[in-house]
């Protein structure tokens, strides 16, 4: 009995050794299931943040994209602005640069294309110059300095005065031949080309900084009446002090109005001026000539012209040696040395300088050839080739549409006695 009561009790305990066992077992595996469960919320949570990361990632590369997509469309408009380029202008009307902007009719939107650089702005028909004829319409450009641009097409229409005193030319630029199709367009320019082409002035009037700064000034710096106010005085004070010839010659001022008064003529009212743009650059000339009628009418003694921005003398004349402005541009210097020899020398002053190119010489010269006298040089008097009358006076009548000015007489000059 007593055996049997001590076998229960030993498997009395061991249940409860393997019952305590079990428990033990259980305490200690809890822990690894937290780490087990930590692990994989670790991971969950890790996976998230990847995802969330490599969210953020592609947002930012996709931000990152979009603003290297921006900037090399920046970087094109400022390739453009360098290189000229053809940018287009579908929706806005307004075509900037780094220093002014110009504003077209609504009616062009999306008609037009233009290149741009650092200063200047090209409008060309989008139509024309898609099919490959061109389709320049006009340049607008500005300039610091008058010999930047001086000669060629250029012609100035104005300044411009940035908002740091800055003054610029404003100069317009045409085309040269026909800039449309022209196989299709047999009565002229085709519409779209024409607003543009003709509209030039209008356009190029909207002119202003590309800040909104500054200030443009349609015409200044071109009409004569602004321009040589103080070179009429000198000729007044001149007439008014009976200078003499010696003395008008060394003022550079021609001696012909001494001749004038000699002759007792009232060389105030006698004396005139007129204001013309000899050269086509855009800017006004003045001539200084003998207020007469028939073959004398709109003779000029003095002409000056302007060399950055200042006026200066370019040549001057007597009764023999005489000059006149040509209606297409151009002077006639007419010249005698007596009854056997005379002569025609067609010049051109060189925009902003007081330079006279030589264009062509003409001559009736009896004392070298009194059976044939017409000659002809084409390179400054070097060498001439003889004609015959016909063929001399076809050729000389291309230089015969003088400019007969009205001169106004110096006499209204302000200061005038």
């Amino acid at each position: 009995m007593k055996k049997m009561t001590a076998v229960l009790s030993m498997i009395l305990i061991m249940a409860l050794l393997t019952a305590c066992t079990k428990k033990a077992d259980t305490t200690e595996q809890t822990p690894s299931v937290q780490a087990t469960e930590a692990a994989e919320a670790a991971g969950t949570e890790e996976k998230t943040e990847a995802a969330e990361a490599a969210g953020t990632e592609e947002k930012t590369e996709a931000a990152e994209a979009a603003g290297t997509e921006k900037t090399a469309e920046d970087a094109g408009a400022a390739a453009s602005e360098e290189t000229g380029a053809p940018e287009a202008a579908e929706k806005s009307t307004e075509v900037s640069n780094k220093l002014f902007s110009i504003t077209l009719p609504d009616k062009a939107a999306g008609l037009f294309v233009s290149e741009i650089t650092e200063n200047g702005i090209s409008i060309y028909d989008k139509e024309a110059k898609e099919a490959e004829f061109g389709g320049f319409a006009f340049n607008v450009s500005a300039y610091k300095e008058p010999s930047e641009y001086a000669g060629g097409m250029d012609s100035k229409v104005g300044e411009y005065r940035a908002a740091d005193g800055t003054l610029y030319d404003i100069v317009v630029s045409y085309p040269s031949d026909v800039q449309y199709d022209y196989t299709k367009n047999t009565d002229g320019m085709p519409e779209s080309y024409e607003m543009l082409y003709r509209g030039a002035e209008d356009i190029i009037k909207t002119l202003k900084g590309s800040d909104g700064s500054g200030e443009f000034i349609w015409g200044a710096g071109t009409k004569g009446e602004d321009l040589y106010g103080d070179v009429l005085k000198k000729h007044v004070q001149a007439v008014n002090e009976k200078w003499d010839a010696n003395r008008l010659e060394e003022e550079g001022l021609s001696p012909e109005y001494y001749a004038l008064s000699v002759d007792g003529e009232n060389v105030l009212e006698k004396v005139g001026y007129a204001y013309f743009d000899e050269n086509h650059d855009g800017v006004d000339e003045l001539f200084i000539g003998v207020i007469s009628d028939g073959d004398m009418k709109g003779v000029a003694y003095d002409i000056y012209t302007m060399v950055n921005r200042k006026p200066e003398h370019v040549v001057s004349g007597t009764a023999r040696n005489r000059y006149y402005a040509l209606n297409s541009g151009m002077l006639v210097n007419e010249h005698s040395d007596g009854a056997n020899a005379e002569g025609w020398d067609i010049y051109d002053i060189e925009p902003n300088t007081t330079n006279l190119m030589d264009q062509v010489k003409m001559k009736i010269d009896r004392y070298e050839n009194e059976e044939k006298p017409w000659f002809v040089s084409y390179d400054n008097g070097e060498t001439w080739e003889s004609q015959d009358e016909k063929e001399f006076e076809d050729y000389k009548a291309n230089f015969s549409d003088y400019m007969r000015f009205d001169f106004t007489p110096l006499s209204s000059v302000q200061g005038a006695d």
